[in-house]
């Protein structure tokens, strides 16, 4: 059995490192619950038939089954629930789950929650947290943290493909600046400023090529996102829905350099691919979402994206591994801004990673919603204005992303 999955609503907590006023998760989650009731009064917390918890790392919040505690404050008893986690994949992971769940027939409303308290620690504490999740009988033993591990990546790929840091820094600047038109991003609940490529250029080298502000902001957040039937859909939110047309999931090694000739991608897409610079693992699974929902060219038949922006030159490195652009024309097309609110294909009008924050479980959730938005209508009401609400848009794709590519998943998203 095989059935349209539809996305219904969402919402997130504010965004930030320090206090949101959801100090608790649960507190957080009940929030963003309350959110979604107001915006569809017919939807009742009783319809919910599966509960799926995307957390990444208990070591911040130091409580094991921690979703228990939101299921329990939630009053969820006997509603079956379990908890994904995939890396910095664990959002787009929750959804993947969620989606099957409805897809299968097995459940017909399906709510996701995810959630990170990374305010917790220090932020040199939560890099290594984070850290963990490299191979640390290896990578960790030699101080490798994941700035580290994408500067060594960038570096090589921003040669090999003629981009340059002015480039990079150009993806900075449109997602800390998108986010100036979101109450609910840290970026515009901190630093709360417009900057400029030479802003990004001046702010401290944490591993060349990267900067301070080509990173993504360690964050504490809650998201909730509802995934159901359409006949569900239709009977409770007829007007602001919206479609899973394809959806893919795929995998690559924990370690960039272990990806050399690897037998797997050889058989795929032939020698010398992915090396260790490109993103094997998005590349398969947008093929695959694609497939599902019609796409053979993303570039002209997908109006936006909310895409995984740890880092600037991550985001740029993901514009290839989608088939935005190629090695002949990624500068370029960086160059000419296509990936701004003016351009043919806008990223991250939600501020992304960067300008939204980066609570791991989270994070994926909060593409999904960002891109639901902008695909219902809703973003003059949920942002501060019309400003970054994509003209008409019809298709969107999430991306989640996780490791250095180990885990990457994307999602096809239309409106009815």
């Amino acid at each position: 059995m095989s059935r349209k999955v539809c996305i219904i609503g969402g919402a997130t907590t504010p965004f930030d490192y320090g206090p949101t006023g959801f100090e608790s998760i649960e507190g957080g989650a009940a929030e963003c619950v309350r959110e979604v009731m107001r915006d569809i009064p017919d939807f009742n917390l009783r319809d919910i038939d599966m509960m799926i918890y995307s957390h990444f790392s208990v070591h911040f919040g130091h409580q094991l089954s921690a979703e228990w505690i939101i299921h329990d404050h939630l009053g969820l008893v006997g509603v079956p629930h379990y908890r994904v986690e995939n890396g910095g994949n664990t959002g787009g992971s929750a959804l993947y789950a969620a989606a099957l769940a409805v897809k299968s027939g097995q459940h017909d409303v399906v709510g996701v929650i995810g959630w990170e308290t990374m305010d917790s620690v220090s932020q040199s504490q939560g890099s290594e947290f984070i850290a963990l999740a490299s191979d640390i009988r290896y990578e960790l033993m030699v101080g490798g943290i994941y700035p580290i591990y994408y500067a060594a990546m960038a570096n090589k790929w921003m040669r090999e493909n003629k981009v340059t840091e002015e480039d990079v820094a150009l993806i900075a600047v449109k997602n800390r600046n998108n986010a100036m038109d979101n109450p609910k991003a840290q970026w515009y609940r901190n630093e709360h400023r417009y900057i400029t490529v030479d802003d990004v250029l001046n702010s401290r080298l944490i591993s060349y090529p990267i900067k301070k502000y080509d990173c993504c902001l360690m964050t504490r957040g809650v998201a909730f996102l509802l995934v159901t039937t359409e006949e569900y859909a239709k009977k409770v939110n007829p007007d602001h829905y919206v479609t899973i047309d394809g959806m893919g999931l795929s995998s690559c090694t924990i370690r960039a350099g272990d990806r050399l000739n690897f037998p797997g991608w050889i058989e795929r897409y032939g020698p010398g691919y992915p090396e260790m610079t490109e993103f094997a693992a998005c590349r398969q699974s947008a093929e695959v979402a694609y497939k599902q929902a019609g796409i053979d060219n993303p570039l002209k038949q997908i109006d936006f994206g909310e895409i995984h922006d740890a880092f600037s030159t991550s985001e740029a490195q993901i514009y290839k591994a989608l088939g935005l652009a190629d090695s002949e024309n990624i500068a370029q097309f960086i160059r000419d801004k296509e990936t701004y609110l003016e351009g043919s294909i806008p990223m991250n009008p939600g501020g992304g990673l960067m300008g939204y924050g980066h609570p791991v479980g989270a994070t994926g959730l909060m593409s999904a919603i960002e891109a639901y938005y902008q695909l219902a209508g809703l973003i003059p009401k949920k942002h501060l204005s019309s400003k970054t609400q994509v003209p008409d848009p019809h298709t969107g794709i999430v991306n989640s992303h996780a490791g250095t590519g180990t885990s990457i998943s994307n999602f096809i998203l239309r409106r009815v």
